[in-house]
């Protein structure tokens, strides 16, 4: 692997001595870096200390009140029946939309995607980022965060501060309760939308370089081009770790591109010169 890797960032043209290596392990080569993909998402879970400032201030102002007289008393939903959307925010790449309902039963059907239900005197958390069935998780809202166990959404100026201190506070302490639930789903759904992206990139890659290359077989271009894919697979992983500005992102991605070209180039001369 190591022979192979070196090729693709030196001399990506010298790859075409591996173009009869098995598919399956240019797909397990793919897996390997899809892999790699999830280091930057586990270290940010691992290292989390609360909510960032940025994610604070939208919370704040997308925040949607729901109608008068809804609350939380002594850890017990008080609301009109009904689910009613407070605000969408992301944890961890993962988008979650939170609701408050007045209904007396949690029916995961109702909500669509990543999901915060708080109804009667629980909290669910439901997860549809993973590509497997729909999944959730259940607490007690008496036994979460003080700050959440009577909260009046009929906020003021003077309650303002103090209303969205107390959401902020719960998110932390939730968010550190369910660490290694959080590093989990974080790890699995990077690691598959990481395999998504790059097998639709050196899919699309190879059909259209061999619809032009007709001399050689799929498998073969499949092959070449999963390895050639190497430095493009390089330069997403590390901007998941320390998040290049975008000139550089872009200028490094050219870079990438520019692998898998000189390959398809020195095909194309190989062939036909």
């Amino acid at each position: 692997m190591l022979d192979r890797i070196r090729t693709a960032i030196m001399a990506p043209q010298e790859l075409i001595k591996f173009r009869n290596d098995k598919a399956i392990f240019a797909t397990l080569f793919i897996m390997f870096f899809a892999l790699l993909m999830t280091v930057g998402p586990a270290l940010r879970v691992l290292q989390f200390n609360g909510i960032s400032n940025q994610t604070r201030s939208e919370i704040r102002e997308n925040f949607q009140y729901p109608p008068s007289g809804c609350a939380i008393e002594d850890a017990q939903v008080v609301c009109e029946e009904g689910a009613h959307e407070l605000f969408e925010t992301s944890i961890f790449n993962l988008s979650f939309n939170v609701f408050i309902d007045g209904g007396d039963t949690y029916d995961i059907d109702r909500y669509e995607g990543n999901h915060v239900v708080f109804i009667e005197d629980k909290m669910y958390i439901s997860f549809d980022q993973l590509m497997v069935q729909q999944s959730f998780i259940s607490k007690e809202i008496s036994s979460m965060h003080p700050d959440i166990h009577n909260l009046d959404f009929d906020v003021t100026t003077e309650t303002r501060t103090a209303f969205f201190s107390s959401i902020y506070n719960t998110i932390d302490q939730e968010i550190e309760g369910y660490m290694s639930v959080w590093l989990t789903v974080s790890v699995i759904a990077e690691f598959l939308s990481g395999i998504l992206l790059f097998m639709v990139f050196v899919l699309l890659n190879s059909f259209l370089i061999q619809r032009r290359l007709q001399k050689v077989r799929f498998k073969q271009m499949y092959v070449m081009m999963s390895y050639a894919s190497t430095l493009l697979f390089v330069v997403l992983i590390f901007n998941q770790l320390i998040m290049f500005n975008f000139i550089l992102f872009i200028i490094l991605l050219f870079v990438g591109f520019r692998q898998t070209s000189k390959l398809a180039f020195e095909l194309q001369k190989r062939l036909y010169s």
